[in-house]
């Protein structure tokens, strides 16, 4: 489709409005927890799941509609990214996007209340600090991605408390586990964001907005991205050793190793000039979403491996 045609289903229309790309950082994190409960020893309820994975999906497009609305209000959505931008194409107003976010509010709301009634209050502990970091981290006014925190709130609300929620909502225990392994996985998501970030570090900077890509400025961004790319791994290596030789409670089988598969692709990622790239460079948060996908589906897989064998 072109930049500045509209396309002829309204469904495409939306496809980019929402970024399906990025579901990765919301539905894989729910995957891991719902397996790591299972790979612990507990059954997992269906029913459950799917209430605590569309809920999350629910708020995660309701944070990408928020975060297109507000940015194009703030005057620093001005230029179509390939992938989104429904509303500086002039495809959608900027009220008909606010408008879709709240309702994605208001059924991941209803997807929260329902896994209250199942499973206890916990959940909604749980729910309303997720809330907070979605509704804060692109708000009018004040908001968490222009002061700075834009990464350490999707590192909370897209890391840790989806992979744990769906432990808890699996087995109603505390473990660290879940902790431990949301953290590999979150590197990615804030990879997505931080590619985001860093491509815009020209128009951010100069309208006041500070992103942490615009905090730490171009080279450092890119020994940031490139962290973010390999860390992953490091701490693989890093949990395996731990649960051999230390009481930790990290839960490594040796299966993990799966996801060094996906080596090849953050080493590729982590290497490239992008700045000398500036086509490959705008795709640069799908390709991280890409590598997202496989590595935690590798690690996923790989605890399912070891409690089948």
């Amino acid at each position: 489709m072109e930049n500045g045609r509209k396309p002829a289903s309204s469904l495409k229309t939306w496809w980019v409005a929402v970024r399906p790309f990025a579901y990765t950082g919301s539905v894989l994190p729910v995957v891991l927890g719902a397996v790591l409960a299972w790979h612990a020893g507990f059954p997992l309820r269906w029913g459950c799941f799917v209430l605590t994975l569309l809920g999350v999906v629910c708020f995660h497009t309701a944070a990408n509609l928020l975060n297109d609305c507000f940015d194009y209000r703030r005057g620093l959505d001005t230029t179509v990214n390939p992938g989104s931008g429904a509303i500086v194409r002039g495809w959608l107003s900027d009220r008909q996007v606010y408008r879709a976010a709240l309702l994605f509010l208001g059924l991941g709301t209803a997807c929260g209340a329902a896994l209250i009634w199942l499973v206890g209050w916990t959940v909604l502990l749980l729910g309303v600090l997720g809330a907070i970091l979605v509704l804060g981290y692109t708000r009018s006014g004040f908001c968490l991605k222009y002061a700075g925190l834009g990464d350490f709130a999707i590192f909370v609300a897209f890391g840790i408390l989806p992979v744990l929620g769906a432990y808890w909502v699996q087995t109603q225990t505390f473990a660290w586990q879940p902790i431990f392994w949301s953290l590999p996985m979150v590197s990615f998501t804030v990879g997505i964001l931080h590619a985001n970030n860093w491509r815009d570090i020209g128009s951010d900077s100069g309208r006041q907005c500070r992103t942490l890509a615009s905090i730490l400025g171009e080279q450092a961004s890119r020994s940031y991205y490139r962290l973010l790319m390999l860390g992953p791994f490091v701490a693989v290596v890093a949990y395996l050793l731990l649960a051999r030789f230390s009481p930790v409670p990290v839960g490594a089988p040796a299966w993990v190793l799966l996801v060094f598969l996906a080596l090849p692709l953050g080493i590729r990622l982590a290497r490239r000039d992008w700045r000398q790239r500036p086509g490959e460079f705008a795709m640069l948060d799908a390709r991280t979403a890409q590598l997202h996908l496989v590595f935690g589906v590798l690690l996923t897989a790989a605890f399912v491996i070891a409690r089948l064998m």
